[in-house]
């Protein structure tokens, strides 16, 4: 994101963050923060935070202490948390408040409601394919209409998900793309776990 990383992680107790700087940055494109590690963090929540987006916390110090266990799955450390997980079909995502294109992007807007956070966890029920139409994209196969999900993360793209993977999703930062147009929080997929 314009040189930038967005980088989100959980705390022990199971609460969701997005780690901005100091200054409310996004972490640097080059950052040491990486999927499966444990820091001891000292942080404060950012003021004047825009619902869905509640899990800004600006880094104040911040301490490498170890990756996770071996053996154990990002699914078992959620569940072990008891982590809320979204299961099956897309549309049981963000409180069943995702509403969807033509095309099959996900969008929130204040009319139809706003989730009470950002990013989640979802245990897909069927294969995700991969689809390069305006970058990277999976898409579910739906009888309910198209559904399919941007990816947006750092690992490389795999021509398949399959069901039963434990996916990160995120709603991007609100947008709208004229001045006439309700401001949106696009759906997109920021990585997978355990495939």
């Amino acid at each position: 994101m314009n040189g930038r990383s967005c980088v989100g992680g959980m705390t022990m107790d199971g609460r969701y963050v997005r780690l901005l700087d100091s200054n409310g940055d996004n972490q640097p494109e080059d950052t040491d923060l990486e999927p499966m590690q444990a820091w001891d963090i000292k942080f404060r929540i950012k003021p004047n935070t825009t619902p869905p987006h509640v899990e800004d916390v600006l880094v104040l110090e911040r301490t490498r202490k170890r990756m996770l266990k071996k053996g154990i799955t990002i699914l078992e450390f959620i569940e072990k948390r008891d982590i809320p997980i979204w299961r099956g079909h897309p549309d049981n995502i963000f409180d069943g408040l995702i509403q969807w294109t033509g095309n099959g992007s996900g969008f929130i807007d204040r009319d139809g409601g706003v989730p009470t956070h950002s990013v989640g966890f979802w245990l897909t029920d069927r294969r995700l394919l991969r689809r390069d139409y305006n970058g990277v994209r999976y898409r579910y196969p739906s009888v309910n209409g198209n559904r399919s999900l941007k990816f947006k993360g750092f690992q490389e793209p795999v021509d398949a998900i399959p069901a039963g993977t434990l996916l990160r999703i995120s709603l991007a930062r609100w947008v709208s793309f004229s001045p006439d147009e309700e401001r949106k929080c696009w759906l997109q997929l920021s990585g997978w776990y355990d495939l």
